[in-house]
């Protein structure tokens, strides 16, 4: 998935994009609070551009890169936005969170990706 980040996309769009690619919930931020969806991308970053994400990516791995590269805060939740998914994770695994996942679904999972 390449995210271009320009003075158009909402943040709506984003989060749908992200959703259609990798099955899971991105949650952008302002500040502290989450955005509702109509707020410009561009305006809550503080460089404008383009990146590559692969599925292999992890989870804690995207969210630093997305800090790092374009000043944006985010989170990433399972696809019905109950929990938040596991930094050991990648992108494409994010389906395997079950809906409405308890802390005993998620640590058996994390048992999964532990080294």
């Amino acid at each position: 998935m390449q995210i271009k980040i320009d003075g158009r996309l909402l943040v709506s769009t984003l989060c749908e994009r992200f959703k259609a690619e990798f099955g899971g919930t991105l949650r952008v931020y302002n500040g502290n609070k989450r955005c509702t969806g109509s707020e410009k991308v561009a305006d809550l970053v503080s460089t404008t551009g383009a990146y590559e994400c692969r599925s292999s990516k992890t989870v804690a791995g995207f969210i630093k890169d997305m800090l790092d590269q374009f000043g944006l805060k985010i989170k990433i939740a399972s696809a019905d936005d109950w929990v938040l998914a596991l930094d050991e994770m990648t992108l494409a695994k994010l389906p395997e969170i079950p809906k409405n996942a308890t802390k005993k679904d998620m640590e058996v999972l994390k048992s999964k990706y532990a080294k």
